[in-house]
């Protein structure tokens, strides 16, 4: 855990429905000053996947690249968003 001004910036984990599956996901924080940039850790098809969720101009966090993410996963983006500013 990192401490800047007084706020906590933290990895964390938190697990997720989709579909009655319920879906274990790591949150990498990649910014020590604030809430920015997460790379996020996600089990699929017996591998691990890792995409990226950056804050837009809006405050809101959105999955980036292309592709990167299994099209499984895009549906909790918001879930994923709001994971990120209540931990």
């Amino acid at each position: 855990m990192i401490s800047v001004g007084g706020t906590a910036i933290k990895n964390f984990k938190q697990d997720f429905n989709l579909d009655g599956e319920v879906i274990p996901v790591e949150f990498v924080t990649m910014n020590c000053v604030e809430k920015q940039l997460y790379q996020l850790y996600v089990p699929y098809e017996g591998n691990t996947v890792r995409f990226h969720m950056q804050r837009n101009a809006n405050g809101d966090f959105k999955i980036m690249g292309e592709g990167v993410c299994p099209a499984k996963f895009l549906p909790l983006e918001a879930q994923f968003d709001a994971a990120i500013k209540s931990y």
